[in-house]
């Protein structure tokens, strides 16, 4: 019913139900509908950067089926990332926190890591320096796009 308050048989609980949804700075639909369109403005500028670099990836997700919804791209060439090899990024167009880090690492990142190895998350509004500390498991942590990508084809040249 907070989706769509004109269910409620009340109109005026309805109106007032309606009205803190829409006023709701913080989780309500026009704040979820806003979050999206960055999450998804973020995602393009990564899937950009990539091209740019002429590096080839497929969008996993939509590919395979998961039960839950993500940005992550899969890299189609081995990189190397401030000497780390990573296989996916995930695009986060957040501040990594240390609870909604924690939450991500259960729910996705690890889950990544299981399924295809190490991989770099991009918190593009930043993150809590004490949060990379899984590094030398395969989960590198960054604040931006890497200038330092290497790839197994520019290592052979």
């Amino acid at each position: 019913m907070l989706r769509d308050p004109s269910q409620i048989p009340d109109g005026v609980l309805a109106n007032q139900v309606y009205q803190c949804t829409v006023n709701d700075c913080c989780y309500g639909p026009l704040v979820d509908c806003i979050k999206h369109a960055i999450g998804h403005e973020h995602e393009v500028l990564l899937r950009e950067m990539l091209l740019e670099k002429n590096l080839s990836f497929i969008e996993l997700l939509k590919a395979i089926e998961f039960d839950f919804q993500s940005s992550l791209l899969f890299s189609a060439v081995a990189l190397a990332v401030e000497g780390h090899i990573i296989h996916w990024i995930e695009s986060k167009a957040s501040f990594g926190d240390e609870s909604s880090h924690q939450a991500y690492l259960q729910d996705q990142f690890w889950s990544y890591w299981n399924r295809f190895g190490p991989g770099l998350v991009i918190y593009w509004y930043g993150f809590i320096e004490e949060l990379d500390c899984h590094r030398e498991r395969g989960i590198l942590l960054k604040d931006c796009f890497p200038t330092d990508i290497v790839t197994l084809r520019h290592s052979m040249a």
